[in-house]
């Protein structure tokens, strides 16, 4: 008998996400038993017939060169790939018999290699791409580029479908319980401080505002923030962004994370002092409108055993009574190494990190994972799932205007459009926008961009 590509451990971890999408529980109990590349599921008394890739078709579809068929989703408005067709395949991706639906393409083995970033476990053994300046799987050349679908969350799309199949032909035993999206404002503080020294002060208005950007009009602004700066230290631009992006998000009720370096004066990259006794008035300020502090992993963290975990412990430490625990994290640069021993899964597990929010690409919007909801991440080595939650970053401010160079709106397009995406499917919008990118050369995009997502 030949075997699926992927194992009964990756099938039913993949079904347990289709599952829990479509129809918003927990747990959804089903039984998968794999036969001859195909997978038969029984849930409350109906069979699910998919079939699978074998190896030959799996190692196809990761080069990039399994063609695919596009189909409607489940609402008719947007078309989305399925893979590994029948022959005879029509269009029609599901038929109905007694109390069974019988797939004719491939919905999970698609979904498990996005939701556990399989690619990029294997990114040296299947020679598919090699790692960028930051040692980060580059967009060009994954499976979401090579088979344009990173601005559709595919994995949830193929859950909407299962769910409009299994509540249209057996609407006695299954009904849609939708979910409430979310959108989910976050923020990397990688500078906390405009106006730290008589240098960098000059240097930021004179060297950036004026030789850079050639506006006098943001010279005079800058000198007039550096003057109550110097009146009062709260007063620098890049604490008045934090505190109002806790301020309006809590008055749209939402609940932001805010992630912090856990550096010392000294250490490489750092740009604050964790151990600054002026951080806990901000830190109080976060948490009394909803807020979370994060850790937000150094750049050698994401490949220095031990590391992040030592970040973990002294940004806790230093938190003290505000919050009871750091379990929050994003790698600085969104660097991961899924490929290396040890990779980032066991880094995260060893430091305490349960819940995620680095795996977005850096040169694209989009749903680096195929999903806009949070799950739980897949040890690929191991064959097993994680307790770690991954919540998958879909748009950052700096690729929207440093890495694809869009225009205010033209980046306010897009990302409405990915919000809508998200929406769509009952998702999260996980949206991150830095406080040192709303002033000066980035207000419009910061008024006109970010500020309708969070207030809509």
């Amino acid at each position: 008998m030949a075997e699926p590509a992927i194992s009964l451990n990756a099938v039913e971890y993949t079904l347990r996400h289709l599952f829990q999408v479509a129809f918003s529980a927990v747990d959804v109990p089903f039984l998968a038993e794999l036969g001859d590349r195909n997978v038969t599921i029984s849930l409350k008394n109906v069979q699910i017939y998919i079939p699978l890739m074998d190896d030959a078709t799996w190692e196809t579809f990761l080069a990039g060169q399994l063609k695919p068929m596009w189909v409607d989703n489940a609402a008719g408005t947007l078309k989305i790939p399925v893979f590994q067709c029948d022959s005879d395949f029509d269009g029609e991706i599901c038929k109905i018999s007694d109390h069974r639906i019988e797939c004719s393409c491939d919905l999970i083995s698609p979904t498990f290699a996005l939701l556990s970033r399989y690619e990029e476990f294997n990114v040296y053994a299947l020679n598919l791409v090699d790692w960028d300046e930051h040692d980060r799987i580059p967009f060009e050349g994954t499976l979401a580029d090579k088979y344009d679908m990173v601005e559709i969350p595919l994995a949830d799309e193929y859950a909407m479908l299962l769910r409009r199949w299994l509540c249209l032909f057996f609407p006695d035993r299954f009904q849609a319980v939708p979910r409430t999206p979310r959108v989910v404002p976050t923020h990397d503080i990688d500078l906390l401080y405009r106006f730290d020294t008589p240098f960098q002060s000059l240097k930021s208005i004179f060297g950036r505002d004026l030789l850079i950007n050639r506006d006098l009009k943001m010279v005079r602004k800058s000198i007039k923030d550096y003057r109550a700066w110097k009146q009062d230290f709260y007063q620098d631009p890049y604490i008045q962004s934090v505190l109002e992006f806790a301020k309006m998000e809590k008055e749209a009720g939402l609940e932001p994370v805010f992630f912090f370096k856990a550096l010392v004066e000294g250490d490489e990259d750092a740009t604050y002092d964790i151990r600054d006794v002026r951080m806990l008035q901000i830190w109080k300020e976060i948490k009394q409108k909803g807020g979370v502090v994060g850790l937000h992993g150094s750049y050698k963290s994401a490949g220095e055993e031990g590391r992040l975990r030592m970040e973990r412990k002294l940004l806790e430490s230093e938190l003290g009574t505000i919050q009871d625990a750091v379990v929050a994290g994003r790698q600085h640069y969104l660097r991961t190494f899924f490929s290396d021993d040890p990779n980032s899964l066991d880094l995260w597990q060893q430091a305490g990190i349960t819940d995620d929010y680095t795996l977005g690409f850096a040169e694209r919007c989009g749903f680096r994972c195929g999903t806009c909801h949070p799950y739980p991440l897949y040890d690929v080595r191991n064959d097993r799932v994680t307790d770690i939650i991954e919540h998958p970053l879909i748009v950052m401010d700096g690729t929207l205007f440093d890495y694809m160079k869009l225009s205010v709106t033209k980046a306010s397009t897009l990302t409405q459009k990915l919000k809508q995406r998200c929406f769509d499917v009952e998702g999260d919008f996980v949206i991150l926008w830095h406080n040192h990118a709303t002033t000066r050369e980035f207000e419009e995009y910061y008024r006109k961009v970010y500020l309708p997502i969070v207030s809509s």
